[in-house]
């Protein structure tokens, strides 16, 4: 699976079940968009679900922190829209608010995703 830049990428605030499988997270999704990848994070923040429809089917995948936490957003009702280098930051433990004030201070932008 890759995420371009033109695809679109959503963080689920708050905790999810994540003995769900593709079905359970469509539900907390809606009805998700094709070549939309969507993520959810258990309570301890250290393991996140992904959801992602392309042409072909349902993907979904884990990614594990063994030494870190993931930087999550706080609202429980909300979804964040991130950008590729917001999501690889993301993925890698990084912590995506640093990574946005300093891309605000040193006025440099980031290749965003389309969002709808």
């Amino acid at each position: 699976m890759e995420v371009s830049q033109s695809d679109r990428c959503y963080v689920y605030g708050g905790v999810a079940d994540l003995r769900k499988g593709a079905a359970g997270l469509s539900v907390l999704v809606g009805k998700p968009e094709k070549d939309a990848l969507y993520l959810f994070s258990n309570r301890r923040r250290n393991l996140l679900k992904f959801l992602s429809v392309d042409k072909f089917g349902t993907w979904v995948g884990t990614r594990r922190l063994h030494h870190n936490r993931f930087d999550w957003p706080e609202d429980p009702q909300g979804r964040q829209k991130l950008t590729a280098q917001e999501l690889a930051c993301l993925l890698m433990g990084g912590d995506v608010k640093k990574l946005r004030l300093k891309q605000l201070l040193t006025g440099q932008k980031s290749k965003n995703m389309t969002y709808s």
